[in-house]
């Protein structure tokens, strides 16, 4: 498998910590590695609580219980709106909408052949139009359960093609972030990301 790096400058899509429930190069890791064109996805889930590393406040039987819901999503890089889609239902627990993968999502043009997909909106949460410029950390929308998620977070993942689920996913390498491995800090690295990491922004 042919590893490729993106030069340009990334930042998590979100502000607080948040964990990294998948995410690497491997099937151990990494569903999203079963499906070329999300090679490297990532999938996010915002944490809280006194140890920080609840996912939901209490017993987690809603979707408004997670501390992901309704959440900002934030644009990890400078570039153009490409796609914008922001027509579909947030799931219920226990529902998934194998359909609609994607569910509500944002594609953002980052380079001729580079494309970022965040997925998983909220209905109606969507705040830019194909055609916008979006700035790193300016806000997209919300964090919602729509299409194939069983509870909500963000997905992440940068294809060679502008259309979703074509194309090859291509490495990412977020700078300037903070992580906590196996309760080990790690302050101001610029890292890829595997499954079992907490993850901010510097």
């Amino acid at each position: 498998m042919t590893v490729n790096v993106f030069s340009q400058e990334l930042h998590l899509p979100f502000s607080g910590r948040w964990f990294v429930g998948a995410g690497g190069d491997t099937l151990n890791v990494n569903h999203h590695m079963s499906v070329r064109a999300q090679w490297y996805a990532i999938d996010f889930m915002k944490v809280g609580g006194p140890s920080l590393r609840a996912i939901s406040k209490t017993d987690g039987r809603t979707i408004e219980d997670f501390y992901s819901w309704s959440e900002p999503v934030l644009s990890p890089a400078d570039g153009e709106i490409e796609t914008v889609v922001d027509g579909f239902p947030d799931n219920p627990l226990g529902v998934k909408d194998a359909k609609n993968v994607a569910g509500n999502y944002v594609v953002i043009k980052v380079a001729a052949d580079r494309h970022i997909f965040l997925c998983h909106f909220q209905k109606g949460s969507i705040t830019v139009k194909k055609g916008d410029p979006v700035k790193i950390g300016q806000a997209l929308g919300k964090c919602g359960n729509s299409g194939n998620s069983d509870a909500p977070h963000i997905h992440m993942h940068m294809q060679n093609a502008p259309t979703f689920g074509e194309g090859t996913g291509q490495n990412l390498i977020f700078k300037n972030i903070d992580v906590e491995l196996t309760g080990k800090e790690f302050t101001n690295v610029d890292w890829p990301l595997i499954c079992g990491l907490f993850v901010s922004n510097h």
